[in-house]
């Protein structure tokens, strides 16, 4: 140490001590301690719910999302930035729409990602998938919106018979020999990767998987997170699947979600973001905003802090 640092730590007693040699044993006894109690008690996290779970268990509802897709009903369909050019549904302030100055950074085409790329791959060994989509791209605008429309509707009272969706007998075209594809697709546990197929020449080491984490982000997502007390109204954001402690340092974040205006605001995620924000940076530079910088002061809690010290020192 230097002259002055010896001289300021004079009369302080001190003792040697190793900072690596027992940081390294806290992480070996750690490491231990995890892989113990992961062995006993196993993963509190919940399985992951992906579409061959969803097409096994929940058939109908698969193919609606994809009955929705085609409709342009989707969630996604109409999202706006940064996944497509649609300004409907964008978050704004003060007339302010940080999503549009972004602009579009992960283009997406629902229909085309999510339902034509998928058969497209299909096709190629399925040859009456490869017939179906053919005259469904031949086919009308018109005619698309016709089929589409008469299998949406008769998927409301579709039945399951043995894995299979039966629905009644109507003009449905090709969509329905196309939504069979991709029940089957999704059985498989293929579907996920047929929609991350094609996006880099490398593609079979892909690690995005934002397309198929977006493409069940509406109703089936939400009934899950319903399930497990995860909506936002049930500060979903700090909560843990289970009996386990959830993220409770984010309590200040999603404690915004459950009063007014922010609950029921179009632009409440904007809102919510901004007013965080805020808080960081008056936290942040508290030493240096007037009146706030006092505060200590006044309070005394710097004593309450250093009540030990305090105390040695009367």
């Amino acid at each position: 140490m230097s002259k002055k640092t010896d001289q300021y730590f004079k009369g302080i007693p001190m003792k040697p001590y190793d900072l690596i040699k027992e940081g390294l044993i806290v992480f070996v006894a750690i490491t231990i301690l995890v892989f113990i109690l992961a062995i006993i008690f196993s993963s509190p996290d919940y399985p992951p719910v992906k579409a061959k779970e969803i097409a096994t268990y929940e058939p109908v509802a698969y193919l609606q999302t994809f009955a929705d897709i085609l409709q342009g009903k989707s969630e996604i369909s109409n999202y706006g930035p940064p996944y497509d050019y649609d300004k409907e549904n964008e978050q704004n302030i003060f007339g302010i729409a940080p999503a549009s100055i972004l602009g579009v950074t992960i283009p997406i085409n629902a229909i085309n990602d999510f339902v034509i790329g998928p058969l497209s791959h299909l096709a190629v060994i399925d040859k009456n998938v490869s017939k179906a989509l053919e005259e469904f791209k031949d086919a009308s605008p018109q005619q698309r919106t016709l089929w589409i429309d008469a299998y949406a509707n008769a998927l409301n009272s579709a039945k399951v018979v043995s894995g299979q969706v039966q629905v009644s007998n109507g003009d449905y075209g090709p969509v329905s020999v196309m939504m069979n594809g991709l029940l089957e697709l999704g059985k498989s546990g293929l579907l996920d990767a047929s929609i991350q197929s094609g996006e880099t020449p490398y593609s079979f080491y892909t690690l995005n998987f934002t397309k198929p984490l977006l493409l069940f982000q509406g109703k089936i997502y939400h009934s899950v997170a319903r399930s497990l007390d995860m909506l936002g109204e049930d500060w979903g954001i700090s909560n843990e699947t289970g009996n386990y402690p959830g993220a409770w340092w984010l309590w200040p974040y999603t404690f915004w979600y459950q009063i007014p205006p922010f609950s029921t605001s179009p632009n409440g995620d904007l809102e919510v973001g901004l007013i965080m924000i805020a808080l960081f940076l008056v936290l942040l530079f508290l030493p240096f905003i007037p009146v706030l910088n006092k505060i200590p002061r006044w309070t005394k809690i710097y004593k309450t802090i250093w009540r030990d010290w305090y105390k040695n020192k009367n």
